[in-house]
């Protein structure tokens, strides 16, 4: 099957990864959780991870921990964040010589602040600790290069900007992190075929009936985006962060908001800090936000408002695409204006 090779060759190139050491999973959930069931946890063993990551990421740590006897750590990231610093003290400070793994965030779900991962993987290698980066918005938001950046493990969606249909998503096991990593799911490849792939790759590829499609469409959705402008990936990731930032500082100075971080820690997301109210713990759609409910409703406008729940934190986060104008944001501040008292605060 040449196209096997293909697809994950393009990606290598797409993501800095050192040759044979990417492989396909269905998303970056299932990235994490491939990660972590291949750790050989022990009693007092301890994971951390912060308050920013995402709900599902945290679920699969404390899963593992428990099963194990081994403890979660979550570090308060306290926002309004001043600058990569205070990221870098807060994780650090609560790390112990029983850490044997940080799970962090490339791109925070809830703000859309980025993590300075370069620093703390340095910092956390000489300390002997593997991190595992939740990259669900990296590829194609921020250029990667996954062999230099050095994480023991990168999982990422392709079908968030890289603009993929669903169900395609990388991991990344650096090489000395390969031997006896295995799959949830063990593949076909293992054993049957001549696949001319790494030993690792072929025990992650076809591990049992799927629709193949999205995967497929990965080389498609590289080339075809780099043509949609004249700099390429590079033009669209400095254009969307550019864009991201009009965006922040328009709706925090009209609104009087404080922006989730600096806009020099923002891809293609932004957010700012809403007052605090309690979320909901009803099921669809009663535990979506009020003002999100509204926004919708009223002014036509498909946007989030996430939580955290360490500490307590309510934003509105926005998000910067090709097809999106300047207009459009300057309609959202607008509409913001108009939410009902009782709707924006508590």
């Amino acid at each position: 099957m040449p196209a096997v090779p293909g697809i994950l060759e393009k990606l290598e190139t797409f993501t800095g990864a050192s040759p044979g050491s990417l492989v396909l999973v269905t998303n970056a959930t299932t990235g994490v959780n491939t990660v972590l069931s291949n750790l050989r946890l022990e009693s007092g063993d301890e994971l951390i991870t912060t308050g920013q990551e995402y709900f599902s990421s945290r679920n699969a740590l404390h899963f593992y921990a428990q099963g194990n006897g081994a403890k979660v750590v979550e570090v308060p990231i306290d926002i309004p964040v001043s600058g990569p610093d205070q990221v870098v003290d807060s994780i650090m400070s609560l790390v112990t010589d029983r850490t044997v793994l940080v799970l962090i965030d490339h791109i925070s779900s809830p703000t859309g602040m980025i993590f300075p991962i370069e620093e703390l993987i340095q910092k956390l290698d000489k300390l002997g600790i593997d991190v595992l980066v939740d990259g669900a918005h990296g590829p194609g938001m921020l250029p990667l290069n996954l062999e230099e950046l050095g994480a023991a493990y990168y999982t990422g969606n392709c079908h968030k900007w890289m603009c993929t249909p669903g169900t395609a998503a990388i991991l990344y096991v650096r090489p000395d992190r390969q031997s006896g990593f295995r799959p949830v799911v063990m593949s076909h490849f293992a054993s049957d075929f001549d696949s001319g792939m790494s030993e690792f790759q072929a025990e992650f590829f076809w591990s049992g009936t799927i629709d193949p499609t999205p995967r497929m469409t990965i080389p498609f959705a590289i080339d075809y985006l780099e043509k949609l402008h004249p700099g390429g990936w590079t033009g669209i990731i400095k254009e969307n962060h550019e864009k991201a930032v009009r965006a922040s500082e328009l709706i925090s100075s009209k609104l009087g908001l404080q922006l989730a971080c600096p806009v020099s820690m923002l891809g293609s997301m932004g957010a700012v800090v809403l007052p605090y109210r309690a979320p909901a713990k009803l099921p669809p759609p009663e535990d979506i936000d009020p003002l999100q409910i509204w926004l919708y409703r009223e002014k036509q406008i498909e946007i989030l408002v996430t939580y955290t729940a360490i500490p307590p934190g309510r934003f509105l986060r926005f998000s910067a695409q090709l097809y999106n104008g300047d207009a459009e944001y300057e309609y959202l501040a607008e509409a913001l204006k108009d939410v009902p008292e009782n709707i924006l605060l508590p």
